[in-house]
């Protein structure tokens, strides 16, 4: 059975000026048309208990107008006239994330307010609520998006009066071969536009160890133990019988747990002059955030680290 490895490969976009103009445009009318669908599933929840699949013909039957549906209940005519079909469907797949998002935690909310409540206690915790701005990057389905060169790519966008094709260049990883390409999003950093392209290739599912030490003798494991005294990892290479082949011992553990050790001294410093943790709502985020980019920092470097002993 084969498994699925899926990755983002990000580009820089390079456009002439006037572009910059077109990409903040149909992105303002993509956030409008999600935020449009957001009410509507508000005003029909009832298409949230529907799969994905079932949920966008649904939702458009509701919104858009056709030959057999020439009156729609929320027409989205109103807001974009010649909005197309990929748009369309991208910003209503968009719209279902959040909203599920958003009644998914309501839903949690008003459990842990009733838990709370059953126990005589005041329930502080303000609830949630539904987005007030929508700044979503534009995904851009079939049809509105086509490769040509490899280093360039072809764009639709709204330029305020209609849809036009706009070539603009692509710079950086270039995408490797044998990988399947996805709908890519249009993603604002600064000042500057990128392309977010989702690539994916099927791979053969690797057999149980067991299986293959047993049709391959010469194969060799890497044995790894974590957080070893000072060691932040001690990695063993060795054969089937057993027999050490190679050896390698990661440091950093000290430096890492001093470093550690600094911020939640901060944290506990902060939390003495106060007294006070309430529940359900993190303390110290900034703090907090800091010892997690840190662990997630360490935790790249050791793995590949072990990734190249083993290699």
């Amino acid at each position: 059975m084969a498994i699925k490895a899926t990755k983002t490969i990000k580009q820089v976009l390079s456009y002439k000026p006037q572009h910059a103009a077109l990409f903040e445009q149909t992105q303002q009318l993509y956030n409008r048309v999600v935020s449009f669908y957001f009410d509507v599933i508000q005003a029909h929840p009832g298409i949230l208990d529907l799969s994905n699949m079932e949920a966008v013909p649904a939702l458009e039957k509701l919104t858009h107008a056709t030959e057999k549906n020439p009156r729609p209940v929320m027409p989205l005519k109103d807001l974009a006239p010649d909005l197309p079909a990929m748009v369309r469907r991208a910003a209503i797949s968009a719209a279902l994330g959040s909203a599920k998002s958003f009644y998914t935690n309501l839903a949690k909310w008003r459990k842990r307010k009733q838990l709370a409540e059953s126990k005589g206690k005041r329930y502080t915790v303000r609830p949630p609520v539904p987005p007030r701005r929508w700044n979503r990057s534009v995904t851009l389905y079939a049809g509105q998006w086509r490769t040509t060169d490899g280093s360039s790519i072809m764009l639709k966008l709204w330029t305020g009066s209609s849809w036009a094709w706009v070539k603009v260049g692509t710079c950086g990883r270039r995408l490797p071969e044998g990988w399947e390409k996805n709908s890519p999003q249009l993603v604002r950093h600064g000042p500057h536009w990128y392309a977010h392209i989702s690539i994916e290739r099927e791979l053969a599912r690797p057999k149980k160890v067991e299986t293959q030490v047993k049709e391959i003798p010469e194969t060799r494991i890497c044995s790894v133990d974590l957080n070893i005294n000072e060691h932040l990892a001690v990695c063993t290479i060795q054969t089937v019988e057993g027999t050490v082949v190679a050896t390698r011992f990661i440091g950093g553990g000290k430096q890492l747990h001093g470093l550690r050790k600094r911020q939640l001294g901060r944290i506990a410093r902060k939390r003495s002059k106060t007294g006070i943790i309430a529940e359900d709502e993190q303390d110290n985020k900034h703090l907090w955030a800091k010892v997690r980019a840190l662990d997630s920092d360490t935790a790249h470097q050791v793995s590949h680290r072990i990734v190249a002993f083993a290699k």
